[in-house]
């Protein structure tokens, strides 16, 4: 039982659902159909660099290839659906990419085929016991999947000990520098699962010190139920997802829905602030941490002030190159959660 204080939805859950252990993975990553809406540019939709979010992918995808310039053999921790592996891959000799997700391995393989890039390859794998040899890899990147795992300390030691002396390290992750200011945010979202459960997922982030709980109801797929999913996912598009002020889609829904819950379960994850990320990499052995500003970040920033109309996709893309170039060697404060940039020691063993 953990030892933290709980919500009031997450008594209710405790006192009538007695919740197994899970993990991100199986609980959250499993259930997606897909991550990013499917929206994710090249690898979901024609790259368009007129539209904003595709411009700042471009700025952050070229910002990844300045960071390891020079390598070779590159390892993603996490890509989800293929991301950023499969947009770097034409750039290096081979990237590997590994997820503790089976779902989102095999999406990342769908899309690898369908998009015809054949020097990448995915593999189920826990991030903190990597099935790799000493010094693999030239270059490793991490986005917003080592603090989704059970042991963040213990994936930035299998990252350190896969990378080759002199390698680089870059990793995004949520950072709580930058969320609510609340010290507790709680919201509920609803999943139709593949394999047709209904899923109630709720999930409490608390901000000092910076942890989460997620917890996963399902419920059998039968009219009722479904019924009351579509109401409840009405009320959540009109009110709101926090069931602290819209009761409707927290405890009542759960208790009225009660007799419809098949199994229930629950994952705690740690999370960093920019300030704990560099202490932890650090710690580990890198050197040379320090944080950057994303070059999507940049790239959102500027592209209001953009004439994209008299601009064409090559001046763009150059653009979205210099912005790449300038944020990779652009320090950033503390306090905004910007990515983290390292390197393992060339002596180091």
């Amino acid at each position: 039982m953990i030892r933290k204080k709980y919500t009031a939805v997450e008594t209710w859950i405790w006192d009538n659902l007695q919740p197994e252990e899970s993990n991100s993975a199986a609980q959250t990553y499993d259930a997606m159909i897909w991550q990013a809406e499917g929206k994710l540019p090249v690898i979901n939709q024609p790259l368009n660099l007129r539209d904003p979010a595709h411009f700042a992918d471009e700025a952050r995808i070229r910002e990844y290839l300045v960071q390891i310039k020079g390598a070779e053999e590159v390892l993603d921790i996490g890509p989800g659906d293929g991301w950023p592996a499969l947009r770097i891959a034409p750039h290096v000799r081979m990237v590997t990419g590994i997820d503790a997700s089976l779902r989102r391995v095999e999406v990342s393989r769908s899309n690898a085929e369908r998009l015809k890039i054949d020097n990448v390859k995915f593999a189920k794998m826990s991030a903190v016991e990597l099935d790799f040899a000493d010094k693999s890899f030239d270059a490793v990147v991490a986005a917003s999947s080592i603090e989704q795992t059970p042991n963040p300390i213990q994936a930035l030691q299998e990252a350190f000990r896969v990378l080759k002396p002199g390698g680089g390290f870059s990793v995004d992750f949520e950072s709580f520098d930058v969320t609510r200011q609340e010290p507790l945010s709680e919201a509920v979202s609803l999943l139709e699962h593949p394999d047709g459960v209904l899923g109630w997922h709720y999930r409490m982030k608390h901000r000092d010190p910076p942890w989460e709980r997620d917890y996963l109801v399902k419920l059998k797929p039968v009219p009722e139920t479904a019924e009351a999913f579509k109401k409840a996912r009405e009320l959540i598009a009109q009110a709101g997802d926090n069931p602290t002020t819209v009761r409707e889609i927290g405890v009542e829904f759960l208790e009225a829905n009660k007799t419809g819950v098949q199994a229930s379960s629950y994952y705690e994850l740690e999370h960093f602030t920019t300030q704990t990320m560099i202490e932890s990499l650090e710690d580990v052995g890198f050197t040379d941490v320090r944080t950057v500003y994303s070059a999507a970040r940049l790239a959102r920033l500027i592209f209001p002030a953009l004439s994209t109309s008299q601009m064409s996709d090559e001046q763009l893309t150059e653009l979205a190159q210099a912005l790449a170039e300038i944020a990779a060697s652009l320090p950033a404060p503390l306090d905004q959660g910007q990515p983290v940039v390292a390197t393992k020691p060339k002596l180091s063993s």
